[in-house]
């Protein structure tokens, strides 16, 4: 006699879905990023991120000719854009340059002691030695906050609070420079005292008013 089993038969797994358009996107971004923090730069390959996204290096190149553009790409959607990091003249009139320039150096000092601003260093190192790197570097992530930092000076100049001579692009340079340096080669914690420091001992004097 045949015994036919009252139980309903288990549903087949679904085939899964391959990402499409902006999510496949971010799914290769994220593992972009991941390939990046996990192997570094020199050791980075699309291969890679195309196994970790689970699509096809030919997906990868559609949208990201160079390994260069995907690392930088990746790196900018992790990072905060000079809006969030509250460089913009778009501040309410009460505030003075000098709160300005302080909220500045706590946003840039959060973000170059964070997982992606480690990255973002070990990227500056590496493009020591890879000029197109280096430009995407300076036009993708410098560029645009310096830009921000010379705007910002440009209103201090307005409100009569910083020189018109400080307003240039190489003053704009300092206050990155300098928080840099205190966490990449001299390897010293950045506390938000130094951070007040940075502003009113070196900062202020440099553009103030005399």
């Amino acid at each position: 006699m045949t015994v036919t089993s009252s139980l309903p038969e288990a549903a087949a797994p679904a085939p899964s879905q391959r990402k499409r358009g902006v999510a496949l996107e971010d799914a290769i971004r994220d593992a972009a990023f991941a390939e990046l923090t996990e192997v570094g730069y020199t050791a980075f390959s699309v291969e890679g991120v195309a196994a970790r996204a689970r699509t096809g290096k030919a997906s990868i190149y559609r949208r990201w000719p160079t390994k260069q553009e995907l690392v930088m790409d990746a790196l900018l959607e992790m990072l905060p854009s000079p809006e969030q990091a509250g460089i913009t003249i778009d501040l309410d009139d009460s505030v003075t340059t000098h709160e300005a320039l302080l909220g500045v150096a706590r946003a840039i000092g959060s973000v170059i002691t964070s997982p992606s601003g480690a990255a973002m260093r070990a990227i500056k190192c590496e493009a020591m030695s890879d000029p197109e790197l280096a430009r995407l570097v300076d036009e993708r992530f410098q560029a645009p906050r310096r830009a921000a930092l010379l705007s910002l000076l440009r209103r201090g100049v307005e409100r009569g609070e910083v020189r018109p001579e400080a307003a240039t692009q190489l003053v704009a340079d300092v206050i990155p420079a300098v928080l840099s340096h205190r966490v990449i080669l001299q390897r010293e914690p950045l506390t938000q005292r130094d951070i007040i420091d940075i502003i009113e001992q070196i900062f202020i004097p440099l553009v103030e008013v005399r």
